[in-house]
């Protein structure tokens, strides 16, 4: 089966998760981006307030992928303002008729919640239900053995 990893990552932490996932499951990663410099603090705020507000507008999957040559995708993305971050939401809106039918959701955070019903949400986007999803705390946990545990779920 081909799959391709999608991420989008602020602070490495989810770029780390799907790569250790793409090397599990022998998929590609690929990196989505709205083009917005999001680091430090004030790229913290700006990613805060964009998520409440759902001003993301522009997103794409950098190297020029072609969705159609796979049939899985795993997107990855953090959790921002208690729920999944508005580039991985805009990505969902933008691409998910034309995502495989096998779609699963990875979301990083550093809470103790697993934010199900929020990342179920996200089928409405997709326009159809996900295979599955995976929540994943980065903060004090073993999050390369948490990302390692779902992906050989998947072989």
């Amino acid at each position: 089966m081909k799959t391709l990893c999608l991420y989008y990552t602020r602070t490495n932490k989810t770029k780390e998760v799907m790569a250790n996932i793409a090397k599990i499951t022998g998929g590609d990663v690929a990196e989505y981006t709205d083009g917005k410099d999001r680091s430090g603090f004030s790229g913290y705020v700006g990613a805060c307030f964009a998520t409440v507000n759902n001003t993301i507008s522009k997103v794409s999957v950098k190297g020029g992928i072609d969705l159609k040559g796979y049939d899985r995708v795993i997107i990855g993305m953090p959790v921002w303002v208690e729920g999944p971050c508005a580039v991985g939401r805009a990505l969902i809106k933008k691409l998910g008729g034309a995502m495989p039918s096998e779609v699963y959701y990875v979301v990083t955070h550093m809470s103790k919640f697993d934010y199900a019903a929020k990342i179920k949400a996200m089928d409405k986007l997709l326009g159809k239900p996900s295979a599955g999803y995976v929540s994943i705390r980065t903060k004090n946990n073993d999050y390369i053995k948490d990302s390692a545990a779902f992906a050989k779920t998947l072989v």
